[in-house]
């Protein structure tokens, strides 16, 4: 508790006045985002929304402090990818998972140590990708930069929520979608082409 507090009064003497994010998650909050299986169809629709094809979907992937989370997300989303983008403080992590993606879907994962991330950098053009999925938490939350025309989703850092049914509220930059979710028994990750038609058989 004494630790959290002094993290609030650190986060407190970062940020100026009115630029506060817009809550505080809670402890459980901050580390874990239920809806994380569903990633594939919930970028689906967002990309649908947007007008843009899965196969121009460059994600670019901010790790956190759990890469476990980014490793999932990965792997769900990718099947039917031309390029992805992982900047890690890790990158030995995902080595398997880069060999693994080449051998099965003929896809090289570009994995950047995050040392050589500018986050002002992301909205340039030369740097590849339409969509930024940050993982980072919410104490590791510095500046809100502009990301230009890429799609901006936190993980993390704001709340996602259950918007009534089986929807989704997803946070991207300063608004809301809502988009449709599925029941947590309907929910089976496949990472291959053959799971995938095995599931929708079963």
């Amino acid at each position: 508790m004494i630790k959290y507090v002094k993290k609030l009064f650190q986060i407190i003497r970062i940020y100026p006045k009115n630029e506060y994010p817009a809550q505080i998650p809670s402890v459980k909050q901050r580390h874990n985002n239920p809806f994380l299986p569903q990633i594939r169809e919930i970028m689906e629709q967002i990309l649908n929304l947007r007008n843009i094809p899965y196969e121009y979907f460059i994600p670019i992937l901010i790790d956190g402090t759990d890469s476990k989370h980014v490793l999932l997300t990965a792997e769900l989303l990718g099947r039917d990818l031309k390029r992805i983008l992982i900047f890690t403080d890790r990158p030995e992590y995902f080595e398997e998972y880069a060999e693994n993606m080449y051998k099965e879907q003929g896809l090289i994962p570009e994995i950047f140590s995050k040392d050589s991330l500018k986050k002002t950098d992301l909205s340039s053009e030369q740097v590849c990708g339409n969509v930024i999925l940050d993982f980072e938490e919410w104490e590791e939350f510095l500046d809100t930069p502009d990301y230009g025309k890429k799609i901006y989703i936190p993980v993390f850092k704001k709340h996602w929520e259950s918007a009534g049914n089986l929807d989704i509220a997803v946070p991207i930059g300063y608004n809301t979608v809502i988009v449709k979710g599925r029941r947590p028994d309907e929910i089976r990750p496949f990472f291959d082409k053959f799971e995938q038609a095995f599931y929708k058989n079963e």
